[in-house]
C-alpha cells in the first residue's frame, strides 16, 4: 500500500469534510464551552478545572477564560472545594444543563440523519475505524 499517497488524500477529505454540517457540530462539541458543558454533564456534573485542562488539552488559562464566560451565562458555578480548600470545583448548573441536553439532541439527530444516508454497513465500518483509531498506540497517554 502506499500510505503516503493515502495519507495526502486523507487529508484532502478531512479538510473538506470541514464543510459537512454534522461535522461541523461535531466539532464545535470537542471543544470551548460546549466541551466543557458536555464534559460536565457525562461526570456527575462536577470537575476540577485542572482535570479539565487535561482532557481538552489546553492550558489551564484557556480553562479561566472558558469558565469566566460559563459562568457569567450562569451554566456553571465555582466555588471552593469542601474537602480541600486550595482546589476549586467547576459544578453544571441548571441552565448549563439545560443547554447542553438541547445541543446534543440536535448533534445526535445530525449524526442519526448521516448514518441512515451511509447505511448500515458503512455505519458500523465507519464506528469501527473511529473505535480503533481512538485505541490505537497514538492515543495520549
Amino acid at each position: 500500500m502506499e500510505y503516503q499517497k493515502m495519507a495526502e488524500e486523507l487529508l484532502a477529505v478531512r479538510a473538506e469534510q470541514l464543510k459537512v454540517p454534522v461535522d461541523q457540530k461535531l466539532s464545535k462539541l470537542v471543544k470551548g464551552e460546549l466541551f466543557v458543558l458536555n464534559y460536565l454533564s457525562t461526570h456527575n456534573g462536577v470537575a476540577y478545572p485542572k482535570e479539565l485542562s487535561k482532557e481538552m488539552v489546553v492550558s489551564t488559562a484557556r480553562i479561566a477564560a472558558i469558565l469566566n464566560a460559563m459562568e457569567k451565562k450562569e451554566w456553571i458555578t465555582r466555588a471552593e472545594d469542601a474537602q480541600d480548600n486550595r482546589q476549586t470545583i467547576v459544578t453544571l448548573t441548571e441552565d448549563g444543563c439545560k443547554e447542553i441536553e438541547i445541543y446534543r439532541r440536535e448533534v445526535i439527530d445530525s449524526v442519526t440523519e448521516m448514518l441512515e444516508i451511509i447505511g448500515p454497513d458503512d455505519s458500523r465500518e465507519l464506528l469501527r475505524i473511529q473505535k480503533k483509531i481512538v485505541n490505537s498506540c497514538f492515543k495520549r497517554n
